[in-house]
């Protein structure tokens, strides 16, 4: 599904204001990671994210819409986002994007709940209890759990977590991890995080297994083949 954000002009009130149309929700993380990231100074000087949905950009440092023709900024987007120049100030046309039903901003290092994307009343759920390595995770229609959610590369606490990048999964209230016991892909809460998650592994790898402990909830099973999961 298309997503949507505005960029405006740091240095006057009138002028280069766009909306930006992504291809998806990941396409518009994934180009901020490639303009923040960038070597040309002149970009990552001049655009800045306020907020998913908000830029700023000085075109006279660097034009946000030129991101996707300079090389060395974010050519690879050239196929999957656009800009559409709105009308100045004196136009009085403001074109509104569409609110979105349901959004958390991606930051390494926040805490969330995990819910299925199909069926949003169903959350991964680790019982109070579980204060010790080898606990399960469950998934629960009437119980819930935070974790921190935190790219696993040093120094990018509160940057925005894309795909590709390696995460781990850790409670908020005692630090162990999500972990996998090898033989049965069931999920575990553990004092080592999982090696090589990824944050793209939210989108198919985790499924739910038996019911357990109580007719409510199901063991969280990691697989080759799994459901969608989101951030809440």
């Amino acid at each position: 599904m298309v997503f949507y954000a505005y960029v405006k002009q740091v240095t006057d009130n009138s002028t280069y204001r766009y909306v930006i149309v992504f291809a998806s929700r990941a396409v518009a993380d994934e180009w901020w990671r490639a303009v923040s990231t960038s070597s040309v100074v002149s970009f990552t000087d001049s655009i800045q994210r306020v907020s998913a949905q908000f830029y700023t950009h000085n075109v006279n440092q660097a034009n946000a819409a030129n991101s996707l023709t300079t090389t060395g900024v974010a050519t690879q987007f050239l196929g999957y986002v656009f800009f559409t120049l709105m009308n100045d100030l004196g136009g009085r046309d403001l074109s509104i994007i569409p609110p979105l039903d349901h959004f958390a901003d991606h930051i390494s290092g926040n805490s969330f709940f995990i819910r299925s994307k199909v069926s949003p009343y169903k959350y991964w759920y680790c019982p109070q209890s579980s204060n010790a390595a080898d606990d399960g995770v469950y998934v629960s229609q009437t119980e819930r759990t935070r974790f921190l959610v935190s790219r696993t590369d040093s120094g990018t606490a509160g940057t925005i977590i894309i795909g590709s990048d390696q995460i781990a999964i850790t409670l908020t209230t005692v630090d162990m991890s999500i972990n996998v016991v090898t033989s049965t892909g069931q999920v575990i809460v553990s004092t080592a995080p999982m090696s090589g998650l990824k944050f793209s592994d939210l989108l198919n790898k985790f499924t739910t297994g038996a019911t357990d402990q109580s007719l409510d909830m199901r063991e969280l099973i990691y697989t080759d083949d799994g459901e969608e999961w989101e951030l809440a």
